[in-house]
C-alpha cells in the first residue's frame, strides 16, 4: 500500500518531470533503439531482480545481467540469463552482446577503466555501450561524497528504508562527463551522445515538505548543466583496435 506521504510526492513528479525526460526511461530507450527481437544486451549491475533488464531483454533475442547479488529464487525466463559476477570481470566471450549497459554502477567502480576494457571486450565491433550515472558536482552527491561510509549507510536507511548491505561503497571515478568520457575513450569507445540530465529527487520522497524544497532546488540549478544530477553516455566500440591505454595499435 502506497503511503499519502508517497503519494503526494508522485503527484508532484509527475506535475514537474515529464515521463519522457526521467532518466530511467531516456536509459532504457537508448538501449533498446534500434533493436526489435534480435542481438544479445548485457546489463552490469543488474539488481537482484533483474526487473528492467527483463523488460528491456523483450527487445532482444537475449539479454544477460551481471550482479554481485542474486535473488535465491529468481525464476527462469526465455529472454534472460543471470549470472552472479562483477563488472571489472566478464565471464563472456570476445565479441558476444551488442549492447552493454549499467546504470548507477559507474560510481561504484573500483577500477572504471578495468571495466570499460571488459565492456569493449565483450561487445562486438560497433557495438553500443550506455551509462547512467550520478554526477558528483550535483550538490546532494558532492556532500556524501566527504562522508564517512556509515554515514551515507544511516542516511539512506532513514530517508528510504535502504538496507546497510545494499548501500555499496562509492568512488566517483567516473563521474563527470570529462572523466567518463576518458576512461571510455581509453577503452576503445568512440562517444555518440554524453550528457547531463536533470533528475527529480527521488531520495526526498519521505517527506511531502522536503521533496517540495529538492524540486525547487533542482529546477534552481538546473540551467548549470554541470550541476545536474545525472550523466547519460552513449559510446561505441570503436573500429579502429586500441592498444589498451587508448591509443591506436599501429
Amino acid at each position: 500500500m502506497v503511503s499519502p506521504t508517497l503519494e503526494r510526492c508522485q503527484a508532484l513528479r509527475e506535475r514537474h518531470y515529464p515521463r519522457n525526460q526521467w532518466p530511467g526511461i531516456m536509459y532504457e530507450a537508448a538501449v533498446t533503439r534500434g533493436f526489435d527481437g534480435t542481438g544479445v544486451l548485457l546489463e552490469i549491475g543488474c539488481s537482484r531482480e533483474g526487473k528492467r533488464l527483463r523488460r528491456m531483454a523483450q527487445h532482444f533475442a537475449h539479454g544477460i545481467g551481471v550482479d554481485m547479488e542474486i535473488a535465491r529464487q529468481w525464476p527462469p525466463q526465455d529472454h534472460t540469463t543471470m549470472i552472479l559476477g562483477d563488472g571489472h570481470k566478464l565471464c563472456l566471450q570476445d565479441e558476444s552482446v551488442d549492447v552493454v549497459c549499467m546504470a548507477n554502477v559507474a560510481e561504484h567502480l573500483e577500477y572504471p577503466a578495468v571495466a570499460f576494457r571488459e565492456c569493449a571486450r565483450v561487445l562486438k565491433i560497433g557495438g553500443r555501450l550506455v551509462v547512467m550515472t550520478v554526477n558528483q558536482n550535483f550538490p546532494p552527491i558532492a556532500a556524501a561524497r566527504v562522508m564517512p561510509h556509515g554515514m551515507r549507510q544511516m542516511i539512506n536507511r532513514m530517508a528510504s528504508g535502504t538496507a546497510d548491505e545494499d548501500t555499496f561503497p562509492a568512488y566517483y571515478r567516473a563521474n563527470t562527463l570529462a572523466n567518463l568520457t576518458s576512461e571510455a575513450q581509453a577503452a576503445g569507445f568512440e562517444s555518440v551522445n554524453v550528457r547531463y540530465i536533470p533528475h527529480h529527487p527521488h531520495y526526498l520522497m519521505f517527506s511531502t515538505a522536503a521533496y517540495r524544497l529538492g524540486v525547487l532546488f533542482e529546477k534552481m540549478t538546473r540551467p548549470v548543466a554541470p550541476l545536474r544530477h545525472m550523466i547519460l553516455g552513449v559510446f561505441e566500440k570503436s573500429t579502429t583496435p586500441t592498444n589498451g591505454n587508448g591509443g591506436a595499435k599501429q
